[in-house]
């Protein structure tokens, strides 16, 4: 059966007029995504809509990258914060994953990007560039979440690397410091696999989350990993990581993500409340 998030074949011809009205259409859809929401968790239903309307611009332009941006954009919210079910994160991040992969090879056409090694100047003339590159980093890293034996066959968390680390050398600041935090949590939580993996490195890891919340130091999610990470790996930070998590649980959510930072608000209660919980980590 083939997945309702899977690409619908692509027109015969394009027409980049129909593509730009359907991508205006997802956009509106998008932008009301956080609709009824409660507790970090949306209703799905304007954001399935906005991915139909960006399938369908991809359909009728496939050469156009910004719906495809967009539609890796709602494939992460509609997986990470609608309270998807265990198969329905499947489908939709194998979806993300395919999209992720066909648009790469398209930009890389446009940027000449080689692994992590990308022409700051050549890609200059790609605007989205760093945003694609950081999207499909994330589209990747979701459909290893899901499939981590397929994900470790197929060397995707250097796959992962390279894309933020193209992201890193565009642009530091995209997408909320997104190249940081996708390396900064590939380093901090992926396991040391010989010849697989070794090159993962923990303090690197901490390094580039850090570095992430100086460039964006209201975003909830940096606290929330930053802090995450320095409970599992450096026990002497536990202060810094409380009072992280602290911050982040009370931060009221910005107006462009609602949903999103109520979600990682209600992440580091529940992270404080196990720590509060534990005699070990009231120190």
């Amino acid at each position: 059966m083939v997945s309702s998030y899977a690409l619908p074949l692509l027109a015969a011809s394009v027409d980049a007029s129909a593509a730009a009205t359907a991508v205006a259409s997802g956009d509106a859809h998008y932008a009301r995504r956080a609709e009824g929401a409660s507790a970090g968790v949306a209703r799905p239903q304007q954001t399935d809509a906005a991915i139909a309307d960006y399938r369908r611009a991809i359909a009728l332009d496939p050469s156009s990258l910004d719906p495809r941006l967009k539609l890796l954009r709602a494939y992460f919210f509609r997986g990470g914060f609608c309270g998807a079910s265990a198969s329905d994160a499947i489908d939709i991040f194998t979806a993300a994953k395919d999209v992720a992969e066909d648009t790469v090879r398209l930009l890389d056409s446009q940027t000449g990007r080689s692994k992590s090694h990308v022409d700051s100047r050549t890609a200059g003339a790609v605007p989205v560039a760093a945003e694609v590159y950081l999207w499909a980093a994330v589209s990747w890293g979701q459909w290893a979440v899901v499939h981590p034996a397929r994900g470790a066959w197929q060397h995707a968390p250097a796959r992962i690397r390279d894309l933020a680390e193209a992201v890193v050398a565009l642009d530091p600041a995209a997408e909320q410091a997104g190249g940081h935090v996708v390396l900064g949590r590939l380093h901090t939580e992926a396991p040391r696999v010989p010849f697989v993996t070794h090159w993962v490195d923990r303090a690197a890891g901490l390094r580039h989350l850090r570095t992430a919340l100086s460039l964006s130091p209201d975003s909830p999610q940096i606290m929330y990993f930053l802090a995450a990470a320095l409970l599992r790996l450096e026990p002497t930070s536990a202060q810094e990581a409380r009072a992280l998590l602290v911050r982040c649980a009370t931060l009221k959510p910005r107006a462009e993500y609602p949903v999103e930072d109520a979600h990682y608000a209600w992440q580091a209660r529940d992270l404080l409340a196990d720590l509060a919980a534990t005699p070990s980590a009231r120190r």
